[in-house]
């Protein structure tokens, strides 16, 4: 049995006139922050502010520790919400010291979760809402296999850690909850909302799967709680839940996306396109099973 783990309780937010919202991730994190800039743009409560980076993830901690860039990210500003978006490049072994654990494996999936707690834990020092956002859907069978467990693995964590994770698979899928390329985005047209790897979204995607995250932001901040069943959230108090809304993310006056940032996908931060056997080459099939 797990030691308890007392209630997280993160600062108020209601009546503050600046609140940062600090996106951490992988790519999809990227793409995520870009979502949630458009959507919240015109609200001038909130800064969105970018710390995400591709090719990055729990499991090669010798290239990039997320645990110390918590760190380094709070010394540089407050974080009130703190939106995760983790797991695309962690389908690897785990190697410490001179063992290596294959992927899902029982000591693999110990050293993951501890890395995951200790993340967490990091972000809970700072005082800010943690949501962490579920995976979405993925058109690979076996890549989405993976993603499927590594969204069991984040949402039993976030319930043992007393924060918030925020379903999204319920978006951008086609009438029997698989993938598809195509739907409707938040204005109700039929667009493309993922690219062509079968992983990332473009614009009107990320805008669908950020959606949500918006609602729950403005929620955090004191507005009226959105209404939408579909997204269920659970609660800091680890006892009651609330919902989002893709529908309640309209309120942000959506405009033409003439000064949206540009997605960053499918390049790196380098400008170079990604590359067969890179690490954050997502069409890589590899990893000890």
């Amino acid at each position: 049995m797990e030691p308890a783990v007392p209630v997280y309780a993160p600062r108020p937010l209601q009546g503050r006139k600046k609140i940062n919202v600090v996106v951490f991730g992988d790519s999809l994190g990227d793409g995520v922050w870009a979502g949630l800039y458009h959507l919240l743009r015109n609200d001038k409560r909130f800064n969105v502010i970018r710390r995400s980076r591709v090719a990055t993830g729990f499991v090669r901690q010798d290239y990039f520790n997320w645990n110390e860039e918590v760190k380094a990210a709070a010394a540089e500003t407050r974080i009130d919400i703190a939106v995760v978006v983790m797991g695309t490049n962690d389908r690897q072994t785990i190697i410490e010291g001179r063992k290596r654990y294959a992927l899902f494996e029982p000591k693999w999936r110990e050293i993951y979760e501890a890395r995951v707690d200790a993340f967490t834990s990091s972000l809970q020092e700072t005082g800010a809402h943690i949501y962490w956002l579920q995976l979405p859907v993925m058109r690979q069978a076996r890549f989405e296999g993976d993603m499927v467990s590594f969204n069991e693995i984040f949402e039993a964590r976030a319930n043992a850690n007393h924060i918030n994770f925020v379903k999204t698979r319920d978006l951008a899928i086609d009438e029997k909850g698989g993938y598809t390329a195509y739907g409707d985005d938040l204005r109700g047209k039929k667009k493309l909302l993922r690219t062509e790897d079968g992983i990332h979204f473009t614009m009107p995607g990320y805008e669908l799967i950020a959606s949500p995250m918006a609602a729950l932001i403005r929620e955090a901040a004191g507005d009226a709680p959105p209404a939408d069943p579909r997204f269920v959230v659970r609660i800091d108090d680890g006892a009651s839940e609330i919902t989002g809304s893709i529908r309640s993310a309209q309120t942000a006056e959506l405009h033409a996306p003439s000064a949206l940032p540009a997605a960053p996908l499918p390049r790196l931060e380098d400008g170079s396109l990604l590359r067969p056997g890179r690490s954050d080459d997502w069409r890589w099939e590899g990893g000890v099973r």
